[in-house]
């Protein structure tokens, strides 16, 4: 699997039958895009709102209706192809009974870590704070053989004269724990770093990697999804970051402490923590910090590693 768009894909996107969804990710910064192989998919608080797919030039949209009680709603089984605009308009006019019926759903069963990606992908990526920030978001839940991938970005610095240059550009995982309680067990911390580490075992893995985020990136800034002025040429051949961002971390416990304690040494990647910079979701690399100095410097909210 290899995730891009064909020029025909879009073209339609950019001025043809599917620019009302374009416009509307653009328009409502609770929804965001994602590039697949040669489909899409919209993404609402961490669920997907809206998935379309190019079969042999046709275009063909789907929505998981599990996230509907279908004894109560009011959305109207809608049209799965999309051959003309009266069906994509269709869909436009039904995505805010949508959400709100996604609303009451993620009431009673919450998305919160895919919905703190989410967050991080619009404040990276298209908020006011996006061209300050050292980092773009070019894919999040990147599944592969190796397991699931929470995001996958780029590491360009916000400085005038590195944003002018478009070689030789940082690559960077990002895994976003919400709470404690996603840091152990066998979808934690330590299995993620494992499976990132895995996937670098081979060599080509990290190559084809590249290309697809070149092609993730440029395609997302050309559709008005990244604000940057350049495109990428090329990434560096440094070792990648495997960034970690923890959300809602509660200083008494003692789950962060015994896990940093125990992670693996990381010879084909940089492990860093990320801290919020005033409470935001912005990534700058003035607030990233190897293993040591994360334990060194908020040593006091890991439940003081002495105690």
């Amino acid at each position: 699997m290899s995730r891009g768009l064909s020029d025909k894909f879009m073209y339609e996107l950019k001025f043809g039958l599917l620019f009302p969804f374009l416009n509307l990710v653009i328009v409502d910064s609770t929804i965001c895009l994602e590039i697949r192989e040669e489909s899409i998919n919209l993404y609402y608080r961490g669920g997907n709102i809206l998935r379309i797919k190019n079969n042999k030039g046709n275009f063909f949209a789907f929505f998981d209706r599990g996230y509907l009680d279908e004894a109560t709603t009011n959305v109207p089984v809608l049209p799965e192809e999309l051959n003309n605009p009266a069906k994509v308009d269709q869909w436009i006019k039904c995505i805010p009974h949508i959400k709100h019926e996604m609303d009451l759903w993620f009431t009673k069963s919450p998305k919160s870590e895919r919905a703190a990606q989410q967050i991080t992908v619009q404040e990276n990526n298209l908020s006011d704070s996006a061209t300050g920030t050292d980092y773009f978001i070019c894919d999040i839940e990147y599944a592969n053989k190796n397991g699931r991938f929470d995001m996958i970005a780029v590491h360009w610095s916000s400085s005038s004269s590195s944003r002018k240059n478009d070689k030789d550009i940082g690559l960077s995982f990002i895994e976003m724990k919400y709470m404690d309680k996603a840091l152990s067990g066998p979808s934690g911390l330590a299995q993620h770093i494992f499976d990132i580490n895995n996937f670098l075992t081979n060599p080509r893995n990290l190559i084809d990697l590249k290309e697809e985020m070149k092609t993730v990136f440029n395609q997302k800034l050309e559709l008005g999804l990244i604000r940057n002025q350049k495109r990428i040429v090329s990434f560096n051949d440094k070792k990648p970051e495997i960034i970690i961002a923890i959300a809602n971390h509660d200083p008494d416990s003692t789950i962060l402490k015994d896990v940093m304690l125990n992670l693996q040494s990381n010879p084909l990647a940089e492990v860093k923590f990320a801290v919020s910079n005033f409470m935001g979701y912005g990534l700058y690399q003035d607030s990233l910090y190897t293993v040591d100095q994360f334990l060194n410097k908020f040593r006091n909210q890991i439940c003081t590693l002495t105690g």
